[in-house]
């Protein structure tokens, strides 16, 4: 058994699907959430020019298969995340495909 099948944190993610705009359009919409085991470690802490002033900590989630894309919304650790852009896809063999996502936490 892989790290990335018994990661010790459990997600909550919330995939992206076509919804109805009430336009006759389509519009991002959360989908059916989905629990997932993965790892999750610090990406980076960002601190603006200005003195006393922190924005948001980044997160990499590391997992087997992430059901996420930019408008989907990840539950972990009591919060609400945002995933940050597309999940990288690695493949190679089927014991090191995984994919990995930046999340940041929603304001």
């Amino acid at each position: 058994m892989s790290l990335l099948d018994s990661g010790p944190d459990l997600l909550t993610v919330y995939p992206t699907m076509e919804v109805d705009d009430g336009y006759g359009g389509t519009k991002p919409g959360p989908g059916q959430p989905v629990t997932i085991r993965a790892r999750v470690l610090p990406a980076t802490t960002d601190e603006s020019g200005e003195p006393g002033y922190l924005t948001g900590t980044e997160y990499r989630v590391y997992a087997r298969a992430l059901p996420a894309g930019p408008w989907s919304r990840i539950e972990w650790a009591g919060h609400v995340w945002a995933v940050v852009g597309e999940p990288q896809h690695f493949g190679g063999s089927r014991r090191l495909a995984h994919d990995v996502a930046t999340i940041r936490k929603r304001g």
